[in-house]
């Protein structure tokens, strides 16, 4: 004998689409946190490139202006000295400056770019920034300053400061 139950009928309307709206919910804030989650990686990953260019840049800097030998012109804004050439034991002139959004050296090649503001300040032996100038004074400059500001993914400003104390001045 087969007993008949009258009960099985399945899901109704109702709850199929309830359970259709509480998928179709979850989805959506899973897509959400996904994307959020790739948006932070690529601004962290735009910001860590625009830290990279500027370490970099100052890095070369500072080689740069350690191995100086006489300053020429000097300004808050750019630089021109000379230095000795590794290559052919001369003496070569360089000169240092914000150019368009780029910062470049005298003969055209880039440092580094998206550049949105680049000084320089002359320094006596403190280590305080205290007696500083815009120029460059053999008597009193020991030290230079550079700060360099950089604009990173959506548009953040960062900026980066350099002290090098030149060897041979």
């Amino acid at each position: 004998m087969k007993l008949k139950i009258e009960d099985e009928r399945g899901f109704t309307l109702i709850e199929v689409i309830a359970t259709l709206i509480l998928v179709g919910i979850t989805a959506a804030m899973a897509g959400m946190w996904i994307v959020s989650v790739a948006s932070g990686y690529v601004f962290a990953k735009k910001n860590m490139e625009t830290t990279q260019k500027a370490q970099l840049a100052l890095t070369r800097l500072e080689k740069e202006f350690k191995s100086m030998s006489s300053i020429t012109a000097s300004s808050a804004n750019s630089i021109t000295f000379t230095r000795l050439d590794n290559t052919t034991g001369g003496m070569i002139t360089q000169t240092i400056m914000l150019t368009g959004g780029s910062l470049l050296k005298l003969n055209n090649d880039t440092l580094t770019n998206n550049v949105s503001a680049f000084t320089l300040s002359y320094c006596n032996d403190d280590l305080t920034d205290s007696v500083c100038s815009e120029s460059w004074n053999p008597l009193t400059s020991r030290i230079i300053v550079i700060t360099l500001k950089l604009t990173g993914a959506d548009n953040v400003q960062s900026t980066f400061t350099q002290r090098v104390a030149p060897r041979n001045l």
